[in-house]
Parts: C-alpha cells; sequence; structure tokens
C-alpha cells in the first residue's frame, strides 16, 4: 500500500476516535444544542471526505474515484435533506434519526476507505502482472 494511503487511514483513525471519544460517547454531548452537534458532525462528515479524495491515489482507477464521490455526495444529500426537514418542517421519528446516525458513521467511518484501498491494491496489482 502506498504511504498516501497509511497517512490518510491514521488521520481519518484519529478524526474518527477524537470525534467518538471526545464528542459523542461523553454527556457533554448532551448539553451542547443540537445545532452546534449537526454542525460538529457535517465539519467531521466532509472532512473524512476530503482526506479520502486526497489521499486515496485514485487516478489511475477512474471508477473509484466516482465510486467514492457517488457514495459520500449521496449520503450528505440524504443526511442534509433529513436534516433540514427536521429543522424546518417538523422532528423526525426516533427510527429516522437512527438511520441517519448509521449512515454518518459509515461515512466517516475509516471501513470505506479501506475497503476502497483494499479494492486498489488488488485492481493495480492485476494491472501490474
Amino acid at each position: 500500500m502506498p504511504r498516501k494511503f497509511w497517512v490518510g487511514l491514521s488521520i481519518i483513525l484519529i478524526i474518527y476516535t477524537a470525534y467518538y471519544l471526545f464528542f459523542w460517547e461523553t454527556n457533554i454531548a448532551k448539553d451542547i444544542p443540537r445545532k452546534i452537534t449537526r454542525v460538529i458532525k457535517f465539519t467531521v462528515l466532509i472532512t473524512v471526505y476530503l482526506i479520502g479524495v486526497k489521499q486515496l491515489t485514485l487516478d489511475r482507477i477512474i471508477w473509484m474515484k466516482v465510486v467514492w464521490h457517488i457514495i459520500h455526495l449521496t449520503g450528505i444529500f440524504i443526511l442534509l435533506s433529513l436534516g433540514i426537514f427536521d429543522l424546518i418542517v417538523r422532528p423526525l421519528p426516533f427510527i429516522v434519526k437512527e438511520v441517519m446516525a448509521s449512515i454518518n458513521e459509515f461515512l466517516i467511518g475509516p471501513t470505506l476507505f479501506v475497503g476502497m484501498g483494499i479494492l486498489q491494491k488488488f485492481l493495480l496489482k492485476d494491472e501490474n502482472t
């Protein structure tokens, strides 16, 4: 795996761990206003997306870059749409908020980044042989 991949994975792991240890899994999160927590979640989400764009060397496999963008931008659109609905129209049911939390966790977690890196490694390995 290239060095860029390991740097990107390390940064994502640090952000993901800090997000859960210092923000989400503490009693402080309950005292923060909802609008501020949404800003924090959105900032973490966009940061992980941009790290993936920068650190995954997907230039040699163009369709993987497209997949990375589609997955993240679709998730961001869904989260923003439901979040705006929750703020403007009426509060969402608990189950919808749980689905939103799952989407957010998938997008900020290192799983997708690692999966794309492993897939890229095997595709480039076959290309080199």
